[in-house]
């Protein structure tokens, strides 16, 4: 599922299918909703990412303090320019480094 660029700086995202179960979760939602496929697994992503807010944002909090910055400013940087965020919290050790394997991509 690809959605199109809707802020200036962001990326297409693409998305791989889920398993089997929350696929056919997907699908009954989208269903019921009367939305398409893509719609109903933007608007599941767009919920979880705001009930998942807080932990997210103490996260970016936590960074921001090491590195003197407003945790807004740092989550902008992130969103505008990930490299220069990289290069500003190598000091602070990340927790996932970009080499390290990742369980939900191939």
């Amino acid at each position: 599922m690809t959605q199109p660029n809707s802020q200036p700086n962001s990326q297409p995202l693409t998305l791989n299918p889920p398993p089997e179960y929350e696929l056919k979760l997907l699908t009954a939602l989208a269903y019921f909703l009367g939305r398409s496929l893509s719609a109903q697994a933007l608007a599941c992503l767009s919920m979880y990412l705001r009930q998942s807010e807080p932990r997210i944002m103490s996260q970016v909090r936590y960074y921001a303090h090491k590195a003197g910055l407003h945790e807004y400013d740092l989550l902008d940087l992130i969103f505008e320019h990930p490299d220069r965020a990289d290069e500003l919290l190598k000091r602070a050790g990340k927790v996932h480094q970009p080499q390290d394997r990742d369980v939900f991509e191939e």
